[in-house]
């Protein structure tokens, strides 16, 4: 996927004191009056601090209406994942690092288990395609939907209830970040300038498959997808907001 470069309006930190200067009066105020967010600084931020579904509402509409150029989609975790240089990563399951026997996160995942893991991939597609013919894109998602194995596509929505309640399942505090993706064009849309492909889920899901439809749920991904793990596999790069839910109803 390609990053979005440039400057946008969006809620980054809490009343961050900034130096602007409009003429040569120089005066102190927050960024939520003057200054422009970027990826980069939304990633490095802990989360604009939310209390309540109505504010979120009002501050997702926000972003949406200040940057229309985007279609807006959402993902709730527990967790914010950073890297080394503590900047939020959203990477697909085929791209994440195994667990150990004890239950923990290894730091590293090895190129040949992720090739190995795109090798499993690709055998289940070819079993199938023997039965129906569809897009390398539809097998995916399918089996993303019913984890049958790690790929490389990643769980978004554009309920923002649903990400709201994945990001506060079962603790008190979570994450809900707001990606900014090309506008949809079909039920599986490729974009080869900005090299993603979005899935609609509900379009690729059988009849009995009601998840999906009650979550709103899409896929996203690099395209064309390679076997290997690179920057276009991580979401994170089109992140245009990051809140930090929490439930003061549960403390």
């Amino acid at each position: 996927m390609q990053p979005i470069i440039g400057n946008f309006r969006s809620r980054y930190q809490i009343d961050t004191p900034i130096i602007f200067c409009p003429s040569k009066n120089r005066s102190t105020k927050t960024w939520a009056e003057d200054d422009f967010a970027s990826v980069s600084k939304i990633r490095l931020s802990e989360g604009y601090e939310i209390k309540s579904f109505r504010e979120l509402v009002d501050e997702v509409a926000n972003v949406t209406l200040n940057n229309t150029h985007y279609e807006m989609f959402y993902r709730g975790q527990a967790k914010d994942y950073k890297d080394k240089n503590n900047k939020t990563i959203v990477y697909p399951s085929i791209c994440r690092p195994s667990k150990r026997e004890d239950g923990t996160t290894k730091s590293l995942i090895r190129s040949n288990e992720i090739i190995d893991r795109y090798d499993k991939l690709y055998k289940l597609i070819n079993l199938y395609k023997g039965k129906t013919r569809h897009l390398d894109e539809w097998y995916i998602s399918l089996f993303q939907h019913y984890e049958t194995c790690f790929t490389p596509l990643i769980d978004i929505t554009q309920s923002l209830r649903v990400a709201a309640t994945m990001a506060l399942r079962n603790t008190t505090k979570g994450y809900l970040f707001v990606f900014g993706l090309p506008y949809p064009h079909g039920s599986i849309s490729h974009f080869i300038d900005q090299k993603i492909v979005l899935v609609k889920l509900q379009n690729v899901s059988p009849v009995n498959a009601y998840r999906p439809r009650y979550q709103e749920g899409y896929l996203v991904g690099k395209y064309p997808i390679r076997e290997t793990k690179e920057g276009g596999d991580n979401l994170a790069k089109r992140l245009v907001a990051k809140f930090l839910l929490i439930n003061v109803s549960s403390g």
